[in-house]
């Protein structure tokens, strides 16, 4: 039995019920909105040219801290790589997350990163191992949106209700046994995973939702006078919303789920126009980086494939 054996399926059923969820998804957004549109309009002129581009720089530094957060996943589970060998990886393999269906990240991951010299059950395990952190960041991050406003707790109070069961699933001998269950197919043994392997990756999860939370804040400010509450928010809300995301798997990159989260929670500070606004410009921004950087990395791996390939081709 091959190691490819323990690659995660596509199935065509997911594929189109994701398909039909973004339809849907998308169809109810524009009726709630219809007659917000001329004042979505109005907000979208108020926000200066520079602070999108400032937004999209955060964005980025925040998607390149996530590429340290899967590199030294990978070195906890005995693979380690270097930060460029790592973002060729990773960036180029995360466009499959906008395809229908949940699994096209990780099969993309397992294939570049066995160019590498990887085992791809390696690859696949620091994928899921990348998810639970991101996933444990997001709820105690997203926390910060129930202390900043009060008024929330009824719509996302389970939110931390959330926090003991995300330390919960942190905890290694959890993710150990998600290791051997991910492994047993390929009939390799996983290395034991300890708390010191997991502490650089939480680390680097800061200047992710940093840099998100930045991204955010940069496009909301001219609505909002209040700025520590505001960045607070920002920061919060991205979090919850992309736990929400990934909780409603149907959605490709938790398009709408996403949106939906952040919509409410900006609301109140924003308003309504406004805040759908700096939404669809954070889902905007958020698709650009990724497309940007799996180009630019993509293409540094084929440069780095091509003399080799060369060189067999020479007679």
């Amino acid at each position: 039995m091959t190691s490819e054996s323990a690659a995660p399926k596509p199935s065509r059923r997911a594929d189109l019920l994701a398909i039909g969820f973004v339809v849907v998804a998308v169809g109810v957004a524009v009726w709630a909105l219809r007659d917000d549109f001329p004042s979505m309009a109005d907000a979208l002129g108020r926000i200066a040219w520079w602070r999108p581009v400032l937004a999209f720089a955060g964005i980025v530094l925040g998607l390149l801290a996530t590429a340290e957060v899967w590199k030294h996943c990978l070195a906890a589970l005995g693979s380690p790589v270097s930060s460029s060998a790592a973002r060729e990886i990773f960036f180029p393999a995360q466009v499959g997350k906008y395809l229908p269906g949940s699994v096209w990240p990780f099969l993309a991951q397992m294939k570049f990163a066995r160019e590498r010299g990887v085992p791809g059950p390696s690859a696949l395990l620091a994928g899921s191992v990348f998810l639970v952190v991101h996933a444990v960041t997001s709820v105690l991050v997203g926390a910060l949106l129930l202390v900043s406003q009060p008024d929330l707790v009824n719509r996302f109070g389970w939110a931390g209700l959330c926090v003991p069961l995300a330390l919960v699933l942190l905890h290694p001998k959890v993710i150990n046994w998600l290791a051997r269950k991910l492994a047993k197919r390929s009939g390799s043994t996983p290395p034991e995973l300890r708390w010191s392997g997991l502490v650089r990756p939480l680390l680097w999860m800061l200047p992710a939702w940093v840099g998100y939370g930045a991204a955010g804040y940069l496009l909301a400010a001219p609505f909002t006078d209040s700025a520590w509450q505001l960045a607070v928010v920002c920061t919060g809300s991205f979090a919850l919303g992309w736990l929400v995301g990934l909780l409603v798997f149907l959605a490709p990159a938790g398009v709408g789920a996403r949106e939906a989260v952040l919509i409410l929670a900006l609301t109140p500070l924003l308003g309504a126009a406004a805040a759908a606004t700096v939404s669809l410009m954070l889902r905007v921004g958020h698709t650009l980086a990724d497309l940007v950087l799996a180009l630019r990395f993509g293409l540094a791996r084929a440069r780095r494939d091509r003399p080799a390939t060369e060189e067999v081709a020479t007679p």
